[in-house]
């Protein structure tokens, strides 16, 4: 089976590759010339140069291709409006006008738990609706899901959405080592006390759920939210880092209502200065640190199988050992 996926370099991308192909798949994977593709060469993929942008390396890469996974997106707190609607919106545009031509029999599209607003959520089903907060990476995820979907309702087009938290794992780049970073210098601070649930999952079970997904007919036309089956909140995890890496545990907070303004008039000021770096504190690091976020993940246990096989705890060990 031919597969094909996008932000094969990224680091959900290169773990689904890994896996996809330790298990003998054969895969083409799409990349820019700048990105570093040593881990692909290892794997003796097939690498498609370009990107979202790129239509005709699309169109020409679905030759043959049964299944794609698209993970490839510009993510971060500081994203412009153009960007974000050029490469997450009408990339994704592109991607799904391309596979529907080539006839694919699976379309499964990584999106984000983000899509169902920036709020406190309390077990949180898949099937609540979209709310765009302003936040130009959530909008632009929503607009993606409604392009899918759209291909699947107007066209045929066998898609899923699978819907993750915050991805950590061995490899990770930003989340452990943004923290990392904050405790030891010092500088960490809870809000709100730290007593919300966080929408964790570790790397390989996200994996677990993407193969099932790609996999399993059942899960055409669905939307699935995935996070770790164990909870844990926010202070319960920092202080599991710093006992794991021997760092003091860290005691000061911030009000969640003061954190929150305070995001939202620096990054005003930051974008109304045209700031090419985001400010200390922003609405995305409020959500991520401040926000009870529980989301039901039921639906994916009892369609997909999932079974979060390891904890929070197990992940933060491998990913600890593995810095």
């Amino acid at each position: 089976m031919l597969t094909f996926i996008t932000g094969a370099t990224g680091f959900i991308g290169s773990n689904l590759a890994m896996r996809l192909a330790s298990r003998g798949d054969e895969l083409k994977c799409l990349a820019r010339e700048t990105s570093d593709l040593n881990t692909l060469k290892k794997l003796n993929v097939s690498i498609v140069s370009g990107d979202m942008k790129d239509k005709d390396a699309l169109h020409s890469a679905m030759d043959g291709v049964e299944t794609v996974y698209h993970n490839a997106a510009v993510v971060g707190e500081w994203l412009s409006e153009n960007e974000a609607l050029e490469v997450n919106v009408k990339g994704t545009q592109n991607l799904l006008e391309a596979s529907l031509e080539a006839g694919v029999k699976k379309f499964v599209y990584v999106s984000s738990l983000a899509v169902l607003g920036m709020k406190h959520h309390q077990n949180t089903p898949a099937d609540a609706p979209h709310q765009k907060t302003g936040d130009i990476y959530s909008d632009s995820k929503i607009d993606s899901e409604k392009t899918v979907m759209d291909f699947y309702e107007k066209h045929g087009l066998p898609v899923v959405i699978v819907r993750p938290g915050f991805v950590f794992g061995p490899g990770d780049k930003r989340f452990i080592p943004n923290i990392l970073r904050l405790l030891n210098e010092g500088r960490f601070m809870f809000l709100g006390g730290g007593n919300n649930v966080m929408n964790l999952v570790y790397i390989d079970n996200l994996i677990d759920v993407l193969v099932e997904a790609g996999r399993r007919k059942e899960a055409v036309g669905q939307v699935y939210n995935i996070t770790n089956k164990d909870k844990t909140t926010m202070k319960d995890f920092i202080y599991t880092i710093c006992d794991i890496s021997g760092l003091k545990r860290p005691r000061k907070s911030l009000p969640f209502p003061v954190a929150k303004t305070l995001a939202s008039i620096l990054e005003a000021i930051g974008r109304m200065a045209k700031k090419k770096t985001p400010p200390l504190l922003t609405k995305a690091r409020v959500k991520v640190s401040g926000l009870n976020l529980d989301f039901d993940i039921s639906k994916a246990v009892k369609e997909l199988g999932y079974d979060s096989k390891v904890s929070i705890k197990e992940g933060l060990e491998r990913t600890l050992a593995s810095l």
